[in-house]
């Protein structure tokens, strides 16, 4: 029974809504009507403050990806629980309990996930991110390209079965909360067949990327 409620306190962490909490504390917005409506630190930087987003995401990396996961691996008896308590928390922050099953893409909780359990993994990754950024400009399509990564250099590292799983897994919840998240965050109706790739590479539904980062209301 404690592991299974360290599976159970790992979404509830992780459903903790921060991003909402800061947008609705310090500009009085609902972060999910402004950008991509990612409840994230993306998000928060670009329509509250880069002040208000570098705390937001030590505290998604900390205390909702790598606490749990840590806490998982001292009293669980079981990898599997640990396994479960990192995808917990991670899908506790993209369909969270207190924002009636919205969130974020949850990109920063896997750092703090793999932090604690695939660190070779995801030096690597940050380091692909880093310089993708850094030549192009935009992250979307170089932190998909390095999430995608992260199972393979799992096998190339020799990880154990249960983190292999993990980053399968992570990959798996990266890619469907990309694909479904932004369903009609346009204020209009789109078929997914127009938008399935666009939102897979780019996260976002529409060809500019600033005209989607930028996104308010109507009435603001």
């Amino acid at each position: 029974m404690t592991e299974i409620w360290i599976v159970v306190l790992a979404y509830l962490i992780g459903s903790i809504p921060m991003a909402y909490l800061i947008g609705r504390t310090l500009k009085k917005i609902d972060i999910r009507r402004y950008g991509s409506g990612n409840v994230g630190t993306s998000n928060i930087w670009v329509h509250v403050g880069k002040w208000a987003a570098i705390p937001l995401a030590a505290f998604d990396i900390f205390v909702k990806g790598a606490f749990p996961v840590y806490l998982a691996q001292e009293v669980a008896t079981n990898s599997w629980i640990v396994v479960l308590a990192g995808l917990a928390t991670v899908a506790g922050h993209n369909w969270s309990l207190y924002l009636k099953f919205t969130g974020g893409r949850g990109i920063t909780v896997v750092l703090g996930v793999l932090l604690v359990l695939a660190w070779k993994e995801l030096a690597i990754g940050l380091g692909i991110t880093l310089v993708g950024w850094l030549i192009s400009r935009s992250s979307a399509l170089w932190v998909g390209i390095s999430v995608a990564l992260i199972p393979v250099l799992s096998v190339v590292f020799g990880e154990p079965l249960y983190v292999k799983v993990l980053c399968v897994a992570l990959l798996v919840i990266a890619a469907v909360k990309r694909v479904m998240s932004n369903r009609d965050a346009t204020g209009q109706r789109t078929s997914w067949r127009n938008v399935f790739l666009q939102r897979l590479i780019y996260d976002r539904d529409v060809a500019s990327r600033d005209d989607w980062i930028y996104r308010a209301p109507p009435e603001t």
